[in-house]
């Protein structure tokens, strides 16, 4: 039967044959193209992320005596630094709020998690919770709200 086709009929043939499969199959690698963007998306923003809070974590490798938060710094100078430190790890984890606590993709919540540990860690630091207060002015309205409620302190933004 294909073989009593003409060139043209053959070629409207091919092109039905295109059009049923070719269509379809281009709508599925378009979906898993997206999907793979998707994915490095993702892991490109918790790179980002991670990269600087290693930052910080070197900052307090560097200058240990930043480290004590616990105690009140004596030293204007160190409890200066301290809290510009403090500024940044705020600065972080508002940017990791914003990106990822409000998105319903299992992937980002999973990274909002880890993120949720960190906060937690910081936020149990009497330095830093003392701190908070004045940290969260100026900050995203939401993310003060969630920064009060992990900290049951009463922030404003």
């Amino acid at each position: 039967m294909i073989f009593n086709l003409t060139f043209l009929e053959f070629m409207e043939f091919l092109s039905y044959v295109a059009t049923v499969i070719g269509i379809p199959l281009a709508i599925v690698m378009f979906m898993i193209q997206e999907k793979k963007e998707r994915q490095n998306e993702q892991e490109e923003i918790y790179d980002k992320l991670m990269e600087q809070y290693t930052v910080i974590q070197e900052k307090l490798f560097d200058h240990p005596e930043l480290d004590v938060h616990d105690q009140v710094l004596e030293n204007q100078e160190d409890a200066r630094r301290q809290y510009i430190l403090y500024q940044m790890v705020v600065s972080l984890f508002e940017r990791s709020y914003i990106l990822l606590a409000s998105e319903p993709d299992p992937a980002y919540q999973r990274m909002w998690n880890s993120w949720v540990d960190y906060i937690r860690e910081w936020v149990a630091r009497p330095n830093f919770r003392a701190s908070l207060p004045s940290l969260m002015e100026g900050e995203d309205k939401d993310f003060v709200a969630y920064m009060a409620r992990l900290s049951k302190l009463p922030l404003k933004p």
